[in-house]
């Protein structure tokens, strides 16, 4: 089994025993000839310190062939945002990359393939400020504070799609007010590239950002080498959830919706409003159905507990399946031609240099 002796129980819940695997099914994807989206390290973390950098290049290597011979899109999140930042501006690791993929491609085509002039079956040469276009970088934020430490990484990140996942969304998250690095009290609007200012044409401040005071007039940002694409909302759930306010995963609905960004509502968790839960031919404190708890917000907002199920995932009456549009370029165009494919004549060389050499690893992946 792919994580026998990762995980124990202990106090009911299953805990992580501090061992890191590899071993069968890494190129699995290559072997799913119908495209689709795979979740990469759905339960451990990609960028984890215990992981050597030729090892994350090795699990990189399999998504970018495996885009380029099936159309697989790859979607990639970490809590390691600084360490993901430092590893992908690594000339080293791409040119681990390349060959591997590389190899992989030659593989799986005959030589006469490999030397047809078709465009789109050659594989290209990807590095920090080329990303392949088949893999989706994104950052988890539970609060404002982890936004303003993960999102100024992601953005300098090179990717083909940028996304955040707030879930379990624990606090308000302002993304037209992120913190950014080098430049105190200097906040940023990450969904437009750009910061606002306010009549005096100073950058409007933190607090005045949070006490929801106009924001003046919009400014370009050129320091900032892109904007999110996506962001994914959801409550907690399982044991010990934590309820998450209606209030916050609206104003993320309303700030995607504003300015164009993708938004997807994940779901409530273990907790939802109060108001979706009233049974209406009673008097209005006996009219919660049946829940195990509630909890009041300091401005009155009432949450009950009633299970991930129950809860369902409706924001406002409305399921939000938001996804960021990918242009035939990023998201593959390959896909509808599996084969035939060839290398460039430096990628053929790289993959010469490491097919004797290459690991085989488990595989990391789950399917969405």
């Amino acid at each position: 089994m792919a994580y026998e002796g990762l995980a124990e129980m202990r106090g009911g819940k299953p805990r992580w025993t501090g061992k890191l695997s590899f071993g069968h099914d890494l190129d699995a994807p290559l072997r799913w000839r119908r495209a689709q989206r795979i979740f990469v390290n759905s339960m451990s973390d990609l960028f984890h310190e215990g992981l050597a950098v030729h090892e994350i290049a090795t699990v990189y290597a399999v998504c970018v062939a495996a885009h380029h011979l099936r159309g697989h899109v790859f979607q990639i999140l970490t809590k390691r945002s600084a360490r993901m930042r430092e590893v992908l501006a690594s000339e080293e690791f791409w040119d681990q990359v390349n060959a591997e993929a590389g190899m992989h491609v030659m593989e799986r085509t005959d030589a006469l393939s490999r030397r047809s002039d078709d465009a789109r079956a050659t594989l290209g040469e990807y590095g920090p400020d080329a990303p392949p276009p088949g893999i989706w970088l994104g950052v988890s934020a539970e609060d404002q504070r982890r936004a303003d430490e993960r999102v100024p990484d992601l953005l300098a990140t090179p990717a083909a799609i940028r996304f955040v996942s707030a879930e379990p969304l624990l606090g308000p998250i302002d993304f037209l007010s992120i913190e950014w690095p080098g430049l105190k009290g200097h906040r940023v609007d990450v969904l437009r590239n750009g910061f606002w200012t306010e009549p005096g044409a100073h950058p409007l401040s933190a607090k005045a950002a949070g006490a929801g005071e106009p924001k003046g007039w919009f400014t370009n940002h050129s320091d900032m080498p892109g904007r999110l694409d996506w962001i994914i909302v959801g409550g907690e759930s399982g044991p010990n959830a934590r309820p998450m306010h209606p209030a916050w995963a609206r104003s993320i609905r309303d700030q995607c919706a504003a300015a164009g960004a993708a938004y997807l509502f994940k779901q409530w968790g273990a907790w939802s409003p109060g108001g979706d839960h009233l049974e209406e031919d009673r008097p209005e404190f006996l009219r919660l159905r049946r829940c195990d708890r509630t909890h009041i917000f300091p401005d009155h907002q009432t949450m009950v507990l009633v299970g991930k199920k129950a809860a369902g995932r409706r924001l406002d009456g409305v399921e939000h399946n938001g996804m960021p549009e990918v242009t035939a370029t990023t998201h593959g165009e390959v896909a509808k031609a599996p084969s035939p494919c060839r290398l460039s004549q430096r990628s053929e060389k790289r993959a010469r240099a490491v097919c004797c050499a290459r690991p085989k690893y488990c595989s990391p992946f789950s399917t969405t």
